[in-house]
């Protein structure tokens, strides 16, 4: 397994925010998910006041909003830990994504012409283009980059909001599995057929390609978590 990133001191990264306990969770929110804080490990308030050389206010504010979008769990007396999601979790998490992504798919082909889905392709060239790279990182975030560009489409707040807590935590699981993520998105396989589909307005096909490639991804990463567990 790859080395963790070293986790670095000061403030300087976060530079002068006007919210600094967004600033803080931004910050913290890109160690979770490169690795730097490990799914299970506890994120101690001074000490992360001390490494982002800020008071504990605005850390306590950084760990709500990472608890609101699903990336820290806070348990009653014990304190603030990056999430560590079960099989359940994953089983709610892509089965609510798959409700959440057919639907943006139904209202994107019923709102935009063949010009305005066109553009998904490309999306899905800057993630063949990572894949090419050999960036698990980057492969992850195109990938999610994809699902985002599909679910804007829809043009539906509230359908977004819903789906970026999501995208949070399948990220926090390809963090984890980052060493076979390669075998995950081999197994989910490409996504190719979904743009197609919804490029030639055709809704059936679109949402069928979606729930091949999302049930087929659940089914792999459980799959290696349970693993990890044997």
């Amino acid at each position: 397994m790859a080395a963790r990133p070293t986790r670095t001191n000061g403030i300087g990264a976060l530079g002068v925010p006007s919210d600094l306990g967004h600033a803080v969770a931004t910050s913290l929110r890109d160690r979770i998910l490169d690795g730097t804080f490990a799914p299970g490990e506890r994120l101690v308030e001074t000490d992360l006041a001390e490494m982002f050389g800020t008071s504990r206010g605005p850390i306590r504010d950084g760990l709500g909003h990472l608890e609101l979008s699903g990336l820290v769990v806070t348990v009653p007396r014990r304190g603030s830990f990056v999430a560590k999601l079960t099989p359940d979790d994953i089983a709610e998490i892509y089965s609510l994504r798959l409700s959440l992504e057919n639907l943006a798919i139904s209202r994107a082909i019923e709102r935009c012409d063949a010009g305005e889905l066109a553009d998904l392709t490309d999306a899905l060239s800057d993630l063949r283009h990572a894949e090419e790279a050999g960036d698990r990182r980057k492969v992850a975030d195109a990938d999610m980059a994809l699902h985002r560009a599909i679910v804007s489409k829809a043009n539906h707040d509230r359908l977004a909001t819903a789906w970026e807590r999501l995208a949070d935590q399948t990220l926090l699981l390809m963090t984890e599995l980052a060493e076979v993520a390669p075998e995950v998105q081999a197994a989910a396989g490409d996504h190719a057929d979904i743009v197609e589909y919804m490029v030639a307005g055709q809704t059936d096909k679109a949402c069928a390609a979606m729930t091949s490639h999302l049930t087929t991804a659940q089914q792999a990463i459980t799959t290696q978590l349970s693993k990890r567990t044997e």
